[in-house]
């Protein structure tokens, strides 16, 4: 700051602000954008009981927004009160502010709105009183107050946002991004109280409406009840595919919906959490959720997830973001591991009764590419074959192996041949199955190291021990690698500054690419863009680069094993980092497409 300005500063005398101005002031730390606006509304609607709301936009919010619901409705005698500064009807004394159970409690969203909007009208009947009350403001001013007519519940409706504040709406988002905010709110809600219904109306148009089946609000109920906003917020086939979790523990109750792997995401916002009923931004319990999915989803793939977190309302502060957008837990690292634990079972179990389908309309999509390579081509004889199984006896080409069921993660399968050779295509009991030879048998390799990891008998001794040449950047990254290595079954001697001697390694990887294998793990571990938190990096790099490549020619014994392996996996359907191993095109798919069905 300059020295006029540092004078000016200094000479300026403290007074009290003028009341528009501090009004505005209040509705800039409330009211940033139209999607605030609609979001205190709402919350007024469910705290005063309401059981169906009607949202109407227009222009993304900026010419009106207009909540209407069946709730309660103001006492006429109240109306004036409830746009004045400070009042609540959510608080008595300061000791109410750790046992909320209200969404609102500030006092300050209808004088905040009243200030920023060019006009802002409420109508509301109260169910004891004969007629409705209706009271207007312009600019924050009272410029109209007479009964009404109406049915018991409140009308709010918001007029021109940010007229009087030209600078402020200069500054809202493009028309597109509103709406996307806009409607976020709107299916947050839904999601909170699936009971209650939602009819959200933008310029005419209806993009979420959620009506409640009938029945309860509690229980299995109240999960079906979730269910059916899963499918307005999203899709219904979301919906379908998803699957449903509950836990207790120590106080805190968890539930709600987590989404099929295979409607995987580019972004994070089809994870919603709930803490309380409040819907909230918490990047914590987020990554929680996406490490639930750490086995299920590539790497940048993001799940759908429906998360509803009960706590006392004592251990949680919603007060520490001006939106009550942000929570703060008092056992964070409580409400972490079980959200992980609960929607990882979830997933593990359905994955060990149902694979992976592929969805129908890639069919269409497969169909449309305009390839001139054949669809499928056969090879039941071949050049290469896998290293066999530990403890798996051989099976015959084209044999149905029969596994034990709690041996067996995936249905049984039966080879039929290779393609493209890429993927081992095989039968299972619902329909045709395309395994990705290499993934499947990364995740084996990966399960069978990790399992024999601590087993000294797991380790093959080479005949001739192989000394290896390190570049700088091998060499750098040797330390890093070098106790999870030695974990695995690798036994290696540091040979000078740039070279090691390789002795033994583990069973499970092929000592005939020994050389080539520890120096891909080497690479692995100077890439600082994994993340170590989604699995073992060491382990996954030697499963790599120590699997079948894609291009290799496998014959019928060598995919049987693979396959008989990948069943016992227990988690067959991705590798390592997220990948799929499998997709499964549904017998009733293959009849539709030729005209049987």
């Amino acid at each position: 700051m300059n020295q006029a300005g540092s004078q000016q500063v200094a000479q300026a005398a403290i007074r009290e602000l003028p009341a528009p101005v501090a009004a505005q002031i209040a509705a800039g730390e409330v009211i940033e954008r139209p999607a605030a606006v609609l979001k205190e509304l709402l919350e007024n609607a469910l705290d005063a009981g309401a059981n169906r709301i009607e949202v109407e936009l227009n222009e993304a919010g900026r010419q009106r927004i207009a909540v209407h619901d069946d709730g309660n409705g103001i006492p006429p005698e109240q109306l004036r009160l409830a746009v004045g500064r400070h009042a609540t009807s959510k608080l008595r004394t300061v000791d109410d502010l750790s046992q909320l159970t209200t969404y609102g409690f500030r006092g300050e969203a209808l004088p905040a709105i009243a200030a920023a909007a060019g006009r802002l009208t409420v109508t509301t009947r109260a169910r004891s009183q004969p007629a409705a009350a209706l009271i207007e403001y312009e600019c924050g001013r009272l410029v109209r107050e007479q009964t009404g007519a109406r049915a018991p519940g409140t009308s709010v409706e918001v007029w021109d946002l940010f007229q009087g504040q030209p600078a402020r709406r200069a500054f809202l988002a493009k028309p597109r991004a509103e709406r996307q905010a806009l409607v976020r709110v709107a299916s947050d809600v839904a999601l909170a109280e699936p009971q209650r219904a939602l009819r959200l109306t933008i310029d005419g148009r209806t993009p979420l409406a959620h009506e409640p089946a009938a029945g309860g609000s509690t229980g299995a109920h109240d999960l079906e009840a979730l269910r059916g906003a899963l499918a307005s917020v999203f899709r219904a086939g979301v919906a379908e595919r998803a699957l449903a979790f509950s836990a207790e523990h120590s106080g805190m109750g968890l539930d709600g919906w987590c989404g099929s792997p295979e409607d995987v995401r580019r972004q994070r916002d089809g994870i919603r959490l709930f803490v309380n009923g409040r819907p909230v931004h918490d990047r914590r319990l987020a990554y929680a959720v996406q490490e639930a999915y750490r086995d299920w989803l590539p790497s940048g793939g993001f799940p759908i997830a429906v998360v509803r977190l009960r706590v006392p309302p004592a251990s949680v502060d919603v007060n520490v973001h001006p939106a009550k957008t942000e929570v703060k837990l008092r056992q964070p690292e409580l409400a972490f591991s079980l959200v992980q634990r609960t929607i990882r079972s979830a997933l593990a179990e359905s994955r060990r009764r149902t694979p992976l389908r592929l969805a129908s309309d890639a069919l269409e999509f497969a169909e449309d590419a305009g390839s001139t390579q054949p669809l499928l081509r056969v090879r039941p004889q071949g050049v290469s074959a896998l290293p066999p199984a530990n403890a798996v006896a051989e099976a015959s080409p084209g044999q149905l192996v029969e596994l034990a069921p709690e041996h067996r993660s995936l249905p049984s399968l039966r080879t039929i041949g290779q393609m493209h050779r890429t993927f081992i295509v095989a039968e299972g009991p619902d329909g045709l199955l395309l395994v990705d030879q290499h993934a499947a048998h990364e995740r084996v390799l990966y399960e069978r190291l990790l399992s024999q990891s601590s087993e000294p008998q797991a380790r093959q001794p080479l005949i001739q021990p192989i000394t290896l040449e390190l570049d700088a950047a091998e060499a750098a990254n040797w330390n890093v690698a070098a106790a999870r290595l030695e974990s695995l079954g690798f036994e290696l001697d540091p040979f000078g500054e740039r070279a090691l001697i390789l002795r033994s390694l583990p069973k499970a990887l092929d000592s005939a690419a020994a050389e080539q294998l520890l120096r891909g793990i080497l690479r692995d571990a100077g890439d600082r863009t994994a993340e170590p938190a989604r699995f073992d990096p060491v382990t996954a790099s030697a499963a790599c680069h120590g699997s079948v490549r894609r291009g290799s020619v496998l014959d019928s014994v060598a995919m049987s094993a693979l396959l008989r392996d990948l069943e016992r996996c227990e988690n067959p359907h991705s590798c390592p980092r997220g990948r799929p191993t499998l997709v499964e095109i549904a017998a009733e798919d293959l009849l539709r497409r030729f005209r049987r069905k």
